[in-house]
């Protein structure tokens, strides 16, 4: 193994300088030393989500003209890793080279519960069990979680993911924000959320006007802050002002398995039902009732892509009142069984 994979005398005892009583804190002031992080990239990580995370680093670094973050890339075997885009990434090393990082954060994406080996789970738990502040990215929460490492913690996931996300991890806070610290993990939803947490990072550790700097950098006109929401306002998503549209698409997003009925809904905003039908007509090009259905067959397919409940199960969180009634809407819907996707 070369000197660059050879984990020296001098990182060993930065660990141990670093680490107070095994729970260093994200953001703490680490003074003169570098914050050194691995990044954990799995098959089909986001290459996006890992280019909005690391370069805010790169930069800090370049403005200061001095490393203050010092990291290191890593794969299960030193391979290279081939990103959702289909580009291969080459790595510093194997995760088998490492004794110890203060803090790793794991990027991935598509299809995590593949993505999570034996081997790389053992390896973050005997991380976190050294102390490692441990984050993720995009997917990577589902890594964590598998690992038993966010049970008891809040994170938070990309939405795509969100719904099914409780189904496997009963024990831990599901957060629809854009990204969460809870102290030893920190995780972001994907896309640029990464770099929001990484501003944030950067922001602690070495001050606001860095961190604003660096956002100037990259044209980024707004740090979020990490509660604010994943995805954009209703209005946005919908291309409408309508004022009743949105406000019957929020409540239709609020009772997915317990639907209302149109005519409720239309009682909730204050208008009459033929009022609403004409507002969706005019917005949409839908009615109330067949958006409704769509927005529940959507989230059935998730959960029979992403989950292991049963089809009944999976109707019925949904609010469809017998597996007959869903089967034959998502035929209409998709074309095919929901057995189908269920493959």
């Amino acid at each position: 193994m070369n000197d660059k994979l050879r984990i020296d005398e001098k990182r060993r005892l930065y660990c141990r300088k670093m680490l107070k009583g095994n729970r260093m804190e994200f953001g703490e002031n680490l003074g003169n030393e570098p914050q050194k992080l691995g990044f954990f990239l799995l098959p089909e990580f986001s290459l996006m989500a890992f280019a909005s995370t690391s370069e805010p680093l790169r930069i800090a670094n370049w403005l200061k003209g001095e490393t203050l973050y010092d990291w290191t890339l890593l794969s299960e075997d030193g391979q290279p890793v081939k990103a959702s885009s289909g580009m291969d990434v080459p790595v510093d090393c194997s995760i088998d080279d490492i004794d110890f990082l203060p803090m790793i954060l794991t990027c991935a994406s598509h299809h995590p519960e593949i993505a999570a080996t034996d081997k790389g789970l053992g390896w973050l738990r005997r991380q976190g069990s050294r102390g490692a502040l441990l984050g993720a990215i995009d997917t990577g929460s589902h890594i964590l979680a598998a690992a038993g490492l966010l049970d008891g913690y809040k994170a938070t996931i990309h939405w795509v993911h969100i719904d099914s996300f409780p189904e496997h991890f009963p024990k831990v806070n599901v957060s629809r924000d854009l990204y969460v610290v809870d102290r030893q993990r920190f995780t972001a939803t994907g896309g640029t959320a990464g770099t929001d947490m990484m501003l944030q990072l950067i922001s602690m550790q070495h001050g606001r006007d860095l961190a604003v700097a660096v956002a100037e950098q990259i044209s980024y006109n707004r740090m979020r802050e990490g509660h604010e929401p994943q995805r954009m306002d209703t209005g946005h998503r919908l291309a409408t002002s309508n004022r009743y549209v949105i406000q019957a698409v929020e409540q239709m997003e609020t009772h997915i398995e317990d639907p209302l009925r149109t005519s409720d809904i239309a009682d909730l905003l204050g208008i009459s039902l033929r009022e609403l039908e004409r507002a969706f007509q005019k917005a949409l090009k839908n009615t109330p009732g067949a958006y409704y259905r769509r927005m529940r067959l959507e989230k059935s397919r998730k959960l029979l892509q992403q989950t292991d409940l049963s089809v009944l199960d999976v109707a019925v969180s949904c609010g469809f009142t017998s597996s007959a009634h869903f089967s034959r809407c998502y035929r209409e819907h998709y074309g095919h069984p929901p057995s189908t996707d269920r493959k």
